[in-house]
């Protein structure tokens, strides 16, 4: 994170960078715009006063290790959930709060490095076959709903997993990884991949039930430039690697393992999709292009926020109203005009450094850089 951003590692693990409105870790605005780098100069003010609360939450995301196992809800659900803690009288800062807002939490990560994750209920014949090919007694017979009930059969396996008293939990997955460690060399890919990230997991989360839970996900690694979208009711993890990550301004996460947090059995089966599908890779869309550069996409089905890259190698690339911008490579001058057509003061992004670009703006991109903009949808 720290070379990404441009800025001296104090040896500390960094794992997020947040840009928005959200409560929890609000951003600043240095005013007025200081050269790059240069944070300690000029006043601070949060964005959110200069453009109230932003939809979107943009993020840099750098996974060292295994996130937990996750599902998000739609909005009908984060509405009746959190309406349903407060009459609990569950205080937000409580460990078992389920649900902290009142909003979705769509999400759509993009890779800047090789980046490996969880997503979806992958087809239950390929999990059985994993399992037959492990070899374990216990992980075969917890997977069996999923040859009786192909559409519903994971939400049968998840809640044997996740209610297993504690100690048969870590000696569940204390007989995968064994499993794991004795498949050979030439046994096939899909089981290979799975006995690897069985070790992967269990290097970070020993013991945990999750490492079996893992299993019924979709085993992807996306390549620089490709996206992943998680919409609601998705079981999901982010296993590891560096990303640009956007989603609905949320912080409702129901847990389901690979976690030292609370984990809500009943509700996280309530919420989630247990039918299987396939990983929802998204490759970039072009928008624009030409001698100077490029403008890109990566295509969602919600109305919540947009996520763009300007790669330029010279420019001009120009870029309509944006909200957010943050440069992760090379050196970019941003200069353009608000929606009356008056002239806006040029700025530099280097890497690492964000912008906020308040009311409606067209900009011009020049330089060779790589430079993301968050906004509404376009």
């Amino acid at each position: 994170m720290p070379e990404l951003l441009g800025v001296p590692a104090d040896g500390e693990p960094v794992a997020e960078l947040w840009l928005g409105t959200h409560p929890q870790a609000p951003a600043e605005v240095v005013e007025p715009a200081p050269r790059p780098r240069a944070a300690d100069l000029g006043a601070r003010r949060a964005a959110a006063d200069l453009v109230g609360e932003l939809p979107f939450l943009l993020k840099v995301l750098a996974a060292d290790k295994a996130l937990s196992l996750q599902v998000h809800p739609d909005l009908d659900q984060a509405r009746a959930g959190f309406d349903a803690d407060q009459a609990a009288g569950i205080a937000l800062g409580d460990p078992r709060r389920r649900y902290r807002d009142r909003n979705h939490k769509p999400e759509l990560i993009v890779a800047l490095t090789p980046f490996r994750a969880l997503a979806g209920i992958r087809a239950p014949a390929t999990t059985l076959a994993i399992a037959r090919g492990l070899g374990h007694p216990g992980l075969i017979a917890a997977f069996a709903p999923l040859a009786t009930d192909p559409t519903g059969g994971a939400t049968q396996v998840l809640r044997s997993l996740l209610t297993l008293p504690a100690q048969a939990g870590v000696d569940l997955a204390a007989g995968v990884v064994s499993a794991a460690e004795r498949v050979p060399a030439d046994a096939d890919a899909e089981l290979r991949r799975a006995a690897d990230l069985v070790r992967l997991l269990a290097a970070t989360h020993p013991g945990d039930v999750g490492i079996a839970a893992a299993l019924l996900l979709n085993d992807v690694t996306l390549q620089p430039g490709e996206g992943l979208f998680q919409p609601a009711r998705l079981l999901h993890a982010y296993i590891q690697g560096v990303g640009i990550e956007i989603m609905a301004t949320s912080d409702n996460v129901l847990r389901g393992g690979l976690t030292p947090k609370h984990i809500d059995v009943n509700e996280l089966l309530r919420i989630l999709d247990p039918r299987p599908t396939g990983a929802p890779v998204l490759r970039p869309r072009t928008l624009t292009t030409g001698p100077g550069g490029l403008l890109r996409t990566w295509v969602v089905p919600v109305d919540d926020f947009s996520l763009r890259e300007a790669v330029c190698t010279g420019g001009p690339v120009s870029l309509a109203n944006p909200s957010i911008l943050l440069a992760v490579e090379g050196e970019v001058e941003v200069s353009g005009t608000d929606g009356s057509g008056t002239a806006l003061a040029p700025m530099t992004l280097s890497r690492g450094c964000s912008a906020l670009v308040t009311g409606s703006a067209t900009l011009r991109l020049t330089g060779t850089g790589r430079v993301f903009a968050a906004g509404p949808p376009v």
